[in-house]
């Protein structure tokens, strides 16, 4: 599973609020001669940006392959197999991540001035927290052995204490993006579509910390009878930042669409046009983040009302938890393409 950070970073920059800007008559952004520079200086960020998504995204694949193995190991019942069979797999993530580290440490953060980002999104700032991130993903893979060495020697409580911690493990990590994702968030404008698409990321990751709480429950045998309101509460506000994401991304494009009409002809109209004509772009593109979403708050109503008629199952839980990697890699794909619309190769 990759961070938001990839989709933050384009949610943050591609707007670029040059058309709000523009509007305002923010003289940061469309002073003489500025023009050119912040085009070259957006596009050298794209490159950035893609350039940390290459370093990075070895090991979050093979972080994402895990789960189906996973399941499959714990499903299988014949775990001294298992074992034997995952316990190299997780080895292999573990090192892509080490290899994913090193790219990090050679990876130059450059200045980027002239499109003034917010402190989050600077370069020093977003290799940090990727570095954070990396370390998180590590630790949660340390959890995985004991689970299964308890449960190939048949030690149930061993194996019990050892799941509380993976889960806790997991479910610590989803909150601190949860509050990553809020994060960046605030250094959105209201109305921006950006700002509904990490409303969204913060949900997700809410709700899968509340998914990591379920699973543990029934996994010891507890009840849990706030399951079904907590899930649909969460689709519920899901369902409100699509509504609201959508009509931001048609006015969005329409501030963007008269501003450009307004520019003139010489390179710095050229450049902010150029800039103006990505932003539509993007904002297009929120979308796809919108039309995912409401995949992802279908699939969280669905297991709500399972719970809530027969009684969740760890079943149900992992079938929704299949939907929660799907939903990741097609929101990585899109925070890839945006950041190919920054970088001048979409």
């Amino acid at each position: 599973m990759r961070n938001s950070w990839l989709a933050a970073l384009c949610l943050i920059v591609l707007p670029v609020n040059v058309a709000v800007a523009a509007d305002r008559g923010d003289a940061k952004v469309v002073a003489a001669g500025e023009a050119e520079t912040a085009h070259r200086e957006f596009v050298a960020y794209g490159e950035w940006v893609l350039e940390l998504d290459r370093a990075v995204s070895p090991a979050m694949n093979e972080v994402r392959a895990l789960g189906p193995q996973w399941q499959a190991a714990i499903n299988g019942g014949n775990y001294l197999a298992a074992e034997g069979r995952f316990l190299p797999l997780l080895a292999s993530a573990k090192r892509a991540i080490a290899d994913a580290r090193l790219k990090l440490d050679a990876l130059p953060r450059p200045d980027f001035p002239t499109i003034d980002l917010p402190p989050e999104a600077r370069t020093p700032a977003v290799h940090a927290e990727m570095v954070r991130t990396l370390g998180q993903l590590d630790g949660v893979l340390d959890t995985f052995p004991p689970v299964l060495k308890a449960l190939a020697r048949k030690d149930i409580k061993a194996a019990e204490a050892a799941l509380v911690q993976m889960l806790g493990s997991a479910r610590t990590m989803f909150r601190a993006q949860e509050t990553m994702s809020g994060v960046w968030m605030a250094t959105l404008e209201a109305g921006d579509p950006g700002r509904e698409a990490m409303k969204f990321e913060q949900l997700y990751f809410r709700s899968a910390s509340r998914l990591m709480t379920a699973t543990e429950h029934l996994s010891l045998r507890r009840r849990d009878p706030a399951f079904g309101a907590d899930v649909l509460r969460i689709a519920d506000e899901i369902d409100g930042v699509i509504a609201a994401g959508n009509a931001s991304i048609e006015t969005g494009q329409a501030k963007a669409m008269a501003v450009m009409l307004e520019l003139g002809t010489d390179a710095e109209g050229r450049s902010a046009k150029a800039m103006l004509t990505k932003s539509h772009t993007a904002m297009g593109m929120y979308r796809d983040t919108f039309a995912i979403a409401g995949r992802y708050s279908a699939a969280l109503r669905a297991t709500a009302k399972r719970g809530g008629s027969t009684g969740v199952t760890l079943q149900h839980l992992q079938a929704v938890m299949v939907t929660f990697r799907a939903t990741r890699e097609e929101l990585d794909a899109v925070g890839t393409r945006q950041a190919e619309v920054m970088a001048g190769t979409r």
